[in-house]
């Protein structure tokens, strides 16, 4: 190759050269292009659906943001995201793409703030967006205890006043106790109605010994059952063990309220009607009579007082005693009857016994049911069909009509036969037993449903709380069918205050919040997350750690729970009042934090 030829040879290369790059670079872009025509075209992505929405009011805090693009991402790790809420900025986690290569997810580390929030997005094909919305969250406010190292949280703090609550925290034993409660009905039954029975129709008892045996054994049954009902009542009402509420001298700490004196009493009665059942003559001598049947007597009665504590009407005792002591002389002559008078064949006094009992019966059933349905009027009113106190009490009713119906076929039976006969034979024993057995088996059905109705609230007889010993600015009362509180609220103005939560219905409950929201934007309601169990009242202190920040309308939502669903929720509205109280003064020296709940 010359000189000359070699100038135009290197030409000729570097323009192959250039233009091969320039073709390659051609080629390349196209391909590009095809590329981002395939997947969407570069930096226009964008997000169909997000959780918050954009514009959305978001009142509860969400565990993480969530959004769906409308194409595939392929590079996550490059996307760059912020989330601002009142001009501060909010903790996330790295973002993760969902399986479908659309969906991203980020979680929260750090709660919004109230108030303007915006959610900055930025892809790395150069997309980009913002999804603004407004954050309502409260803040989570806990009642918490302040005696010491206690983990029983259903003791609240105090600004003032002290709340008489038990803690229940023990187990649930509702249908021990409710198998435990019949048998007491019964054995108290049996010492009170077999020892006027025996007054009033068979002064001959007390010489059989079979007739002894039964008062000793029905006594030493009957103060078993009460002294583990007593303890497993006060178990229920307590954190304590049950070993540990075996002990008598820790009753008083936990029954100290109507309902448990009544339970104490009732014991007490029990274990001192050993003077009567172990020495049955006494109900016959002159000295001794009187106090021996006013004991068993006002034994008896205190099963009328079931409702004791609760707004009830007065009648509602005294019908309740009347029907308390007619239905236990009923069954409790039965029993003397079925056990001991029909045992075996025997002389013309057992024929006088069954004929007096029969003569007393007839007023027995009248008064039990004059009572019975007299009780359902004033405890149930019109509500018979609409509420379970209600239904059951219709069901015990139907049952005792059933027991009435009984007890007339065994009077007119009494009347007809054992008018002719001189003693009491085998055959006439054993068929009589056999319909006193079956009067008695309907009178424990009886005995039953009205276990199973006492722990029960019925419409009329509603919990009643005791009124604050501090006056509130704000106090409010609020009910639906199956829930019911009392909110109190002082002084009702921004700033510090304190609040009183009272529970009455339902008597146990779950997740119990109350919420206070704020109609103003850009200010955080509060969520009180209230420690109650059971009914009682717990306490917001009024040291500054409940604080209303804004003046104006504020809704107040009040949620719970039971074993049986979610309850109904409660709501109102208060006004908040701008506080003309400068910043250095304290909530007054009545409802200032300065005594703590002892003991719960």
């Amino acid at each position: 190759m010359t000189s000359a030829q070699l100038p135009c040879f290197i030409a000729k290369r570097m323009a192959s050269i250039i233009g091969f790059a320039i073709a390659s670079f051609i080629f390349l872009s196209g391909f590009s292009a095809l590329g981002a025509m395939a997947s969407g075209a570069a930096g226009t992505n964008e997000v169909t659906t997000s959780n918050p929405m954009r514009n959305q009011i978001v009142q509860v805090q969400p565990p993480q943001i969530q959004m769906v693009f409308r194409d595939s991402i392929a590079e996550i790790g490059k996307m760059g995201l912020t989330v601002v809420c009142n001009n501060e900025l909010v903790g996330i986690a790295l973002p993760q793409l969902g399986a479908d290569s659309k969906t991203v997810s980020v979680a929260l580390t750090t709660p919004f703030s109230a108030g303007e929030c915006l959610i900055n997005w930025k892809l790395a094909d150069g997309s980009q967006g913002s999804i603004p919305f407004t954050s309502q969250i409260v803040s989570e406010t806990t009642i918490v205890s302040t005696d010491g190292p206690t983990t029983d949280t259903t003791v609240p703090a105090v600004i003032g006043e002290v709340v008489m609550q038990s803690a229940g925290g023990g187990p649930r034993v509702g249908g021990l106790l409710g198998l435990l409660r019949i048998f007491e009905y019964l054995l108290v039954a049996a010492i009170f109605g077999g020892l006027l029975t025996v007054t009033l129709a068979w002064p001959e008892g007390i010489d059989y010994g079979v007739c002894l045996r039964f008062f000793r054994i029905t006594w030493l049954l009957a103060s078993v059952t009460m002294y583990l009902i007593v303890a497993i009542t006060a178990m229920r009402n307590s954190d304590n063990t049950f070993v540990s509420s075996l002990n008598p001298f820790s009753w008083l700490d936990t029954l100290n309220d109507a309902a448990g004196l009544v339970l104490l009493l009732r014991f007490a009665l029990v274990v001192g009607s050993f003077w009567v059942t172990f020495q049955p003559a006494r109900v016959f001598e002159p000295a001794t009579q009187v106090p021996a049947i006013t004991l068993i007597t006002v034994m008896m009665a205190t099963f009328g007082l079931t409702r004791i504590g609760q707004h009830v009407a007065l009648f509602t005792y005294i019908f309740g005693i009347a029907h308390a002591l007619a239905i236990g002389m009923w069954l409790g002559g039965l029993l003397l009857l079925s056990r001991t008078v029909l045992n075996a064949p025997g002389e013309a006094d057992l024929l006088n016994a069954v004929r007096g009992f029969t003569r007393i019966s007839g007023v027995l059933i009248i008064v039990s049911i004059v009572t019975g349905v007299m009780q359902v009027y004033l405890l149930d009113s019109f509500n018979i069909f609409s509420t379970g106190h209600g239904r059951l009490n219709l069901l015990k009713l139907v049952v005792v009509s059933v027991m009435v119906w009984v007890s007339l076929m065994f009077k007119n039976f009494t009347i007809k036969r054992l008018s002719k006969e001189s003693e009491l034979t085998s055959k006439m024993a054993w068929r009589l037993r056999r319909a006193v057995s079956t009067e008695l088996l309907v009178g424990i059905l009886v005995l039953g449903l009205t276990s199973w109705m006492v722990p029960m609230h019925p419409p009329e007889a509603r919990a009643s709380g005791a009124g604050p010993t501090v006056p509130y600015a704000f106090r409010e009362d609020l009910e639906n069918d199956r829930f019911h509180v009392i909110i109190s609220l002082t002084p009702s103005t921004t700033g510090i205050n304190a609040m009183r939560i009272e529970l009455l219905e339902p008597s146990r409950i779950n997740n119990f919040v109350v919420k206070l929201i704020p109609s103003e934007i850009g200010y955080a309601g509060i969520a009180i997350n209230v420690p109650l169990k059971r009914r009682g009242a717990a306490i917001v202190m009024g040291d500054g750690s409940f604080t209303l920040p804004v003046a104006g309308v504020w809704s107040i939502e009040i949620s719970g729970a039971t074993t049986t669903g979610e309850l109904i929720p409660l709501a109102t509205t208060i006004n908040i009042k701008e506080s003309t109280v400068v910043p250095t003064t304290t909530i007054p020296a009545e409802i200032a934090p300065a005594t703590t709940l002892a003991g719960g």
